[in-house]
């Protein structure tokens, strides 16, 4: 190259010493996840959230203020931490607007059935019972001297009023309610709020109906206005400490994935060299994870851009310019990436199956290997065959003098996009930074400007600089080996195949990586460079907004918690593209009729996992309400705050049996957690007095910094135990405060009483929704994992159909979609890493564990990612290479392509019905392809000038991605055959195989 200038070291950048020890040792000693949180960033939200909850706590130990509320003034700062304002304005004003939603809902529907209930009781029965009431009262009252209407209000709680008429009424009305709330809450996440509020609203009119004699429609009053406070003291906080913009939080996950994305390239760094590296696949896919966990972190965001209403030197415009750059280098250096993953995994594979099948005959006796019975020994044996075959001493991956001239220019190639890639970073945090104080001077901005262009002008020359000299390496190295006629040294040409194969695919998947950082760093600076004065930015379109409310898959930041996602709803990102190819994704031959269907429909309808919920919502609802219906227990039920135990039983039942449990236990715990240190604060504060306002603010000022932070950044899957603890540190320390200064018939006492009464009623509450979850059968999260992932090879395979309608058609649809596709199932399958751990606490039939169960994700991800890949080739590579790789794999071939539908088809079908496989399958499918190369006599026909050639790059990646996934379904064959075993067994033995 003429002007082709080594790039200048960078003394202002973390040095890749640095950075590989902070990725492959942790750097300094960290705290565990949930307490590092220890940034400005993470402290300013948790101040932001404390002090609306501390303010909340305020208004029941104000005198004025809790008898302008009531007893249950505690409920806004429960409300808080429910929904605790640690996102931006709008987002937390959408979740308080859902939650108000509920409540008006329930509120509404309420009204309706009071109505209803008390119109099924005639008035003069009404009034012979209002009669009766008085009567009794006064006589009471002469007799104990206390106030009449006291009196009457007892008599009123402990069911005086009670009428079967207006209870059946009120049961059938407020459970149909109730049904629907629950069927939402399981169906879109979106609505958890809404479900839980408008069924807490609903409980309300449940127990209070039957008991008033009157219509009161102000009843919810006694929750709906410190909900209201709450959701207004969060609203004002988030404006006045810290306001977030959707553009900042957007800014800083980009920061946090720029971060994550020079790992890989740290990985890259420390294998270079090594022809068997050390690396950890448990670190390795902790990074892929932690990567694809991030860009989904803050992918629902980005619908709320055009919304955003921001002060700052971006406004959403410019932010929504960085969304493809970004996706486009996660997508390119997770494939590097995986390229690790693949040779760590491959190398481990394949000196297993040798040791086991190859290495030890020379050792054992050939019938004592024969005569065990092992699951999935045919397919092995092929394997360890076909391994066999390909081991050559002459033929290493890549010889010793190409491996050093790759390490060369490797590294400085690492190098450069570690220092584009912290340019981008500095650059996005600089504009992202503080408004009012600490703002950049002119001349640190020109500084950064300057070191961000020549870390761009490094990063280009460096790209062109490692393609010629990693090409000219191989070149140098094979160059001799591929002269010659082809057919004479086809085996010569075979042979040495796998290492140009292997040198290529790097070349390509950094010099990818590399370009994509370029366009990051490219677009980071121009913005950054055009964009520097500080204005106000106003939304852009109120139909983002529209399209979120109308999308069940699309979330909003903060809005639920991540556990009640179902990974089996997926939306198909490929049906635009198949309509336009005029593909089907199938269809029947012959179609029910019109009857038969509404039948059928109907019977899904009820008994689908939404069915079965919202049916044990109802069941468990009238099994605890109706002791609030019955003459004798009605009484009992108000004073002991039975609806405690109701709300709890409701609240805690889930979909599947895993999470069920493991929320029984995070309750439990979090139940006598909180409190214990609700009788701490209590006593703490109060002493043996009646509550002083002043020593119980300053306790729980200290005691809300503890449940505030494991709200906030406790694992999702505690989030239900942590806002137990939380309710229950309220009640212990409201209620008691509440009996010694505005006491009440029915209230629970003080301190420990308050706590003790408290655990048994959760304990009473978890135990009937225990009873319910269990029969008539309980729902298996195991069985629902398994039917998710059979249909995640279903999609696997839609794509694998959408990729042969697009390979040699030219079609710029495979390269649009490639991406979205991939990075759209690899955030799908991150989405079962947290129930797939909780299969530990699930006693189920199914056969897959949470390690199968964890294994075959594993495997689907792979799969994933090299569809991707080929379906991107697809529309980028030339004609003439697509047919070359169509010839020499078979990849167009039916037989070829029937084979491997056959097997994915088979795989799909026993994770869904847990049926073993057959043991004589199609497999191995990458000896298949072998032997079709082998039957066409199709030469590789390689010539020094083809390594040369950019397009020659893609089709070696192309390649080395189709036969990974052909060896993906293998091993994903074998995963399977190891859980559920085989059938249809062929005698080996009595055939003389």
């Amino acid at each position: 190259m003429g002007d082709s200038h080594e790039p200048s070291p960078r003394h202002d950048v973390k040095p890749m010493e640095k950075l590989q020890e902070t990725v492959f040792n942790g750097g300094k000693k960290r705290l565990p996840p949930f307490l590092d949180h220890f940034n400005a960033r993470d402290l300013k939200i948790l101040f932001r959230c404390w002090v609306a909850a501390w303010v909340a706590c305020l208004l029941f130990l104000i005198n004025p203020s809790l008898s302008s509320l009531g007893t249950a003034t505690f409920f806004a700062c429960l409300v808080l931490l429910m929904l605790p304002p640690s996102s931006v304005v709008f987002i937390y004003l959408l979740g308080s607007l859902s939650l108000y939603l509920g409540v008006c809902l329930a509120w509404a529907w309420g009204v309706i059935t009071m109505k209803a209930a008390y119109a099924a009781r005639p008035a003069a029965d009404t009034q012979a019972q209002l009669l009766a009431l008085e009567q009794t009262a006064a006589q009471q009252a002469n007799a104990t001297g206390q106030p009449v209407a006291s009196l009457a209000q007892v008599l009123v709680y402990e069911g005086h009023m009670l009428d079967a008429r207006v209870t059946a009424v009120t049961y059938c009305l407020v459970c149909t309610f109730i049904y629907f709330m629950a069927r939402l809450r399981a169906s879109n996440p979106k609505a958890t709020f809404t479900a839980i509020f408008g069924i807490i609203i609903a409980d309300l009119f449940l127990i209070f109906i039957p008991l008033l004699p009157s219509f009161n429609g102000t009843l919810p009053l006694t929750l709906a206005k410190p909900a209201g406070v709450g959701i207004g003291l969060g609203f004002a906080c988030s404006v006045l400490f810290f306001p977030q913009s959707t553009s900042r939080i957007i800014l800083n996950s980009m920061e946090d994935i720029i971060e994550l994305l020079t790992h890989p390239l740290a990985f890259t760094m420390a294998t270079l060299g090594k022809r068997d590296p050390d690396l950890d696949m448990a670190q390795l896919r902790k990074t892929q994870v932690g990567i694809i966990g991030e860009y989904r972190k803050m992918e629902p965001a980005l619908a709320f851009l055009p919304l955003d209403f921001s002060i700052g030197c971006w406004g959403a415009q410019h932010v929504g310019t960085l969304k493809e750059p970004v996706r486009q280098a996660v997508s390119a250096i997770l494939s590097l990436l995986e390229f690790h993953m693949n040779r760590v995994s491959g190398k481990a594979r394949a000196k297993e199956v040798l040791l086991k099948y190859v290495d030890q005959i020379a050792l054992e006796d050939e019938k004592e290997v024969r005569s065990g019975r092992e699951v999935g020994r045919h397919q092995l044996q092929q394997t360890a065959r076909l391994l066999d075959g390909l081991r050559n001493a002459d033929t290493e991956p890549i010889p010793e003098e190409a491996l050093q001239a790759f390490v060369r220019t490797a590294s400085k190639a690492i190098e450069a996009c570690v220092a584009a890639l912290a340019a981008a970073k500095d650059c996005i945090h600089m504009a992202n930074g503080p408004l009012l104080y600490r703002r950049p001077s002119s001349a640190a901005r020109e500084e950064l400007c300057e070191r961000s262009r020549r870390a761009l002008e490094d990063l280009r020359a460096m790209r062109q600089i490692f393609i010629q000299d990693t090409t000219d390496s191989l070149v140098s190295c094979y160059g001799p080996l591929l002269e010659g006629k082809s057919g004479e040294d086809g085996d010569r040409h075979a042979k040495n195949f796998g290492g140009i194969v292997v040198g290529m695919v790097f070349e390509e998947l950094m010099a990818n990586a590399m370009s994509k950082t370029e366009d990051v760093l490219a677009q980071v600076l121009d913005v950054f460079q055009s964009s520097q004065r500080t204005r106000v930015w106003w939304p852009l379109s109120l139909k983002a907004f529209v399209s979120w409310v109308s999308g069940k898959g699309n979330k909003a930041p903060a809005m639920a918690p991540v556990a009640d996602d179902d990974p089996e709803e997926q939306l198909d990102a490929t049906k635009s593209v198949q309509e336009r190819l005029r593909l089907s994704r199938g269809y029947r031959v012959k179609r029910r009729g019109l009857l038969s269907r509404i039948i059928l429909g109907t019977y899904h309808w009820f008994t689908s996992n939404e069915g079965l919920y919202a049916l044990r919502m109802v069941v468990v609802t009238i099994a605890l309400g109706i002791v609030s219906a019955l003459p004798s227990t009605a009484g009992f039920f108000y004073r002991e705050k039975g609806i405690w135990a109701l709300i709890m039983a409701q609240t805690g039942l889930l979909p599947y049996m895993a999470d069920f449990i493991f929320s029984v236990i995070a309750r439990v715990l979090g139940t006598i957690v909180g409190g214990v240190l609700g009788l701490l604060a209590w006593y703490i504060g109060s002493g043996t007095g009646p509550g002083s306002p002043y020593g119980l603010a300053a306790i729980m000022a200290i005691m809300l910094v503890i449940f505030l932070w494991t709200r906030l950044y406790l694992p999702p899957n505690l989030l239900q135990g942590s806002i137990m603890g939380g309710a229950t540190f309220l009640l212990v320390v409201a209620y008691s405060y509440d009996d010694t200064h505005v006491p009440t018939y029915g209230n629970p006492g003080v301190g420990y009483t308050v706590f003790w009464r408290r655990l048994l009623l959760v304990l009473i509450g978890i135990g009937a929704g225990t009873i319910v979850q269990l029969f008539p059968h309980p729902p298996s999260a195991a069985k629902h994992i398994s039917k998710t992932l059979s249909a995640t090879i279903r999609a696997i395979s839609d794509h694998y159909a959408l990729l042969l309608s697009c390979w040699g058609r030219g079609q710029e649809d495979g390269r649009i979609l490639a991406e979205p596709i991939s990075l759209q199932m690899a955030e799908s399958l991150l989405m079962l890493d947290g129930p797939i751990q909780l299969l530990r606490y699930e006693f189920s039939s199914s056969r897959f564990d949470s390690a199968n169960m964890d294994e075959v994700k594993r495997l689907c991800h792979g799969l994933n990612r090299n569809l991707g890949r080929l379906l991107s080739l697809s529309a980028s590579l030339p004609r003439q290479y697509q047919d070359r790789l169509a010839r020499l794999t078979g990849l167009l071939d039916h037989r070829c392509i029937g084979e491997i539908m056959a097997v994915l088809s088979v795989c799909e079908q026993a994770l869904k019905t847990g049926d073993a496989p057959p043991e004589l399958l199609p497999t191995p499918l990458v000896q298949r392809s072998m032997e079709y190369w082998h039957t066409h006599a199709m030469d590789i026909l390689l010539a020094p000038d083809m390594l040369r050639d950019e397009h020659y790059r893609r089709y070696c990646v192309g390649l080395s991605a189709y036969v990974r996934f052909l060896s993906i379904v293998d091993e994903l064959v074998l995963v399977i055959k190891g859980v559920l075993g085989e059938s249809h067994l062929v005698a080996w033995e009595e055939a003389g195989v």
